[in-house]
Formats: structure tokens, sequence, C-alpha cells
């Protein structure tokens, strides 16, 4: 069975593959962001910056704010009610903690987005503040970690086709409405 919305179809197992894939596209966007931060603070005329910036902003604007979704309004509330059911307190407290990270990457990205639209825009030697960069790509490392290592793993143990299907079709619905 798949779940199609649209254009985007999605198999039941692919849900949980597709979040999983979206981290490794991150880390693409984290060493650009970190790469750009700093070039930019080495001072040195760079041609690249703007189209660099407009990259990272319009994903993390676009995929990124979608996986982020994903997590928040269906595989979090769904894996806790699964963890609550279980007696898997440690899942349920985890999965409150990455979410209070979802607000402090959020917090983190809206100062960086101010820098990266100024230089994406300008096309000036605009600075970004390297260290916000590197912190900001260390919290977002941290806690794909954390997802990876609890999050995922409890969701293959747990949720089951039918569950694993409309968390696609959510997300595929999430993707077509873009």
């Amino acid at each position: 069975m798949q779940s199609c919305t649209g254009k985007t179809c999605m198999k039941p197992d692919e849900a949980l593959e597709a979040l999983q894939a979206c981290h490794g596209r991150i880390e693409q966007q984290l060493q650009a962001l970190e790469k750009l931060a700093q070039r930019l603070a080495a001072g040195v005329p760079d041609r690249a910056a703007g189209s660099d910036a407009q990259a990272v902003l319009r994903y993390f604007e676009t995929a990124g704010a979608q996986h982020q979704r994903d997590e928040d309004e269906d595989l979090f509330p769904l894996l806790r009610a699964r963890a609550a059911a279980l007696g898997r307190i440690e899942v349920a407290a985890g999965i409150d903690e990455l979410e209070r990270e979802h607000a402090t990457l959020d917090a983190q990205w809206r100062r960086l987005r101010q820098a990266l639209t100024a230089v994406a825009t300008l096309c000036e030697d605009v600075c970004i503040d390297a260290g916000e960069a590197e912190r900001f790509a260390w919290l977002y490392r941290r806690h794909m970690d954390r997802e990876a290592q609890l999050v995922l793993p409890f969701a293959r143990e747990a949720l089951g086709p039918e569950e694993r299907a409309e968390l696609g079709a959510r997300m595929a619905a999430r993707r077509a409405a873009k």
C-alpha cells in the first residue's frame, strides 16, 4: 500500500526512512553554513556568498521546516502516545526534550536567517557570526543524533504498518501543499 497525495507517493516504510534521509541533507546544509561563515569571517571577497546563503536559507525555510513539522505535528505526538501506552517513560521524556530543542533551534535560526538574508540580498561582505553558525550546527547535530538513537528506533519498534502509512500520508500531503 502506498500513501499518495498529488504527485507525491510514499510507501508505508518510507516515512521513517525519509525522516532519517533528511538528517543527511540537513548535515550538508550545516556544513555549507559553517563554510560560508568561515569564508566571510576571513574577509576574502566571495562572489558565491550570496548564492550559498540563498541555498541555505531556501533549504531551512522549506524542506528543513517541513521536517520539523513532520516531527512536531505528526511523529512526536504519535510516539508520545505509544510510549505512554507501553510504559516507556524514557521515550516520552526524550521526545519532550527534543521538542524543547526545536524551540532553541528555532531561536538560533531566526538570528542566522537575518544574517543569511543580508548576505543573499545585499551580495556584500556582510558577516555571519561564525561562532553562532557553529553553535547552531553543533546543537542541530546533537539533536539529530538523539533522534537517531531514540526516536527512530522506537518508531520502527512501536509503529505498525497502518500507523506508518498514515504518517507517510501526512508527510506527503505536507509536501504536496507546498
